[in-house]
């Protein structure tokens, strides 16, 4: 038994990239969904699609209407990972691909490095950057509560706490330890 297709799911499959070259035409100022609706209604059939739905059915039901939103999405996307691809792969001639060869031979890298892999090992360093931030942020807060806390303790106490939180190389932190262990 063969399943028909809905009425929204061959909407969605009719959806075609017919302006490709407006992908890279998108104004500057336009926010994520401004570049969304910008290409969808210009770079693909979108509204031809619905103009044609309307004419033979008299209205769009939500479901059509976002089925054709999804298509275009689909579609818009697909051509951007092409266009990475390509990108990657050298085989672009965008003015931005020439520069980014141009680029990686004035760095000296050849041919066979993987674009993808720098991009994610540029991703995985800004990640371990933030989480060194957080991890820097609460060090400085919990410190901060600790010296607080510290300041009803006797002034001795407080004296050393300040010490061990000044000390900042090894050889200090081994001195304060000893000085420490034999209190």
């Amino acid at each position: 038994m063969v399943n028909q297709l809905t009425t929204a799911q061959q909407l969605r499959r009719s959806v075609r990239l017919v302006q490709p070259e407006l992908l890279a035409q998108v104004p500057n100022d336009y926010g994520a969904r401004q570049a969304f609706n910008y290409l969808r209604h210009r770079a693909t059939n979108y509204d031809e699609l619905l103009d044609w739905h309307r004419q033979q059915y008299g209205n769009v039901t939500p479901a059509e209407n976002k089925a054709l939103t999804q298509g275009a999405a689909d579609v818009v996307i697909q051509a951007f990972r092409e266009e990475n691809v390509d990108l990657i792969q050298g085989r672009a001639n965008t003015p931005f691909a020439k520069f980014s060869r141009s680029l990686a031979q004035l760095l000296g890298l050849d041919e066979g490095v993987d674009l993808a892999m720098i991009h994610d090992a540029t991703k995985k360093l800004k990640q371990s950057q933030a989480m060194y931030k957080s991890w820097n942020e609460r060090y400085r807060r919990q410190r901060e509560l600790i010296l607080k806390v510290v300041e009803a303790a006797s002034p001795e106490i407080r004296t050393q706490v300040r010490a061990v939180y000044k000390a900042n190389s090894r050889a200090k932190l081994s001195a304060l330890e000893e000085q420490l262990s034999d209190v």
